[in-house]
């Protein structure tokens, strides 16, 4: 299983300070373009404004794109353990709610969109980090950090952006809620609105 823990912001200088490698099989490359072109054929027909669009595109971006299966435990991280099985599929469901509202909430910059592959690294893992550059708007760089998933696609397991890591803080606001809560799972999932 991935882990998301190591610092996020040391791989992205190194991502974005080496030149892309040319070592890279072909099948990665086929790989890697087609997960960025499963966030483009989602993104780039929604017209900016259109909230019912976005929110509907936030919702198939999120399953298509990211692997929160896998991102469940590595965010609960030691609550993981204790939940029985219903607790982390409603934990699960809720991270799953709170990704589609992050992408809601910056929907307007995102939609009629595509993005750009800029660089891409296999970590020891096998992990790649792809980076990709957003063709309108503030053209922001987004790095995906995806691995092959049980159906055999690349999905990803974080996302950072203007070096905000989506997981990072996700497992930031689960320590909170545990801490203040005295290890309460069934609140850790209430707080993700599971």
């Amino acid at each position: 299983m991935p882990t998301t823990k190591r610092p996020i912001s040391g791989l992205i200088v190194a991502l974005l300070s080496l030149p892309v490698s040319a070592a890279l099989a072909v099948e990665a490359d086929r790989a890697t373009t087609a997960f960025v072109n499963r966030i483009n054929a989602v993104i780039a027909p929604v017209a900016p404004g259109d909230r019912e669009a976005i929110r509907t595109a936030c919702a198939i971006l999120v399953k298509q794109a990211f692997d929160i299966d896998a991102m469940a435990p590595s965010i609960a991280e030691e609550a993981w353990p204790h939940m029985s099985g219903n607790q982390r599929t409603a934990y699960s469901r809720g991270l799953t709610k709170r990704a589609v509202s992050d992408c809601t909430s910056h929907g307007n910059e995102i939609a009629g969109n595509i993005v750009e592959i800029v660089g891409v690294r296999v970590g020891e893992s096998g992990d790649r980090l792809v980076a990709v550059r957003q063709s309108k708007g503030a053209g922001r760089t987004v790095i995906w950090e995806v691995h092959r998933s049980a159906g055999g696609m690349l999905k990803a397991v974080d996302m950072t952006v203007d070096g905000r890591s989506l997981a990072a803080s996700a497992r930031r606001d689960a320590k909170e809620v545990l801490k203040r809560t005295d290890g309460d799972v069934a609140a850790l999932i209430r707080s993700v609105g599971g």
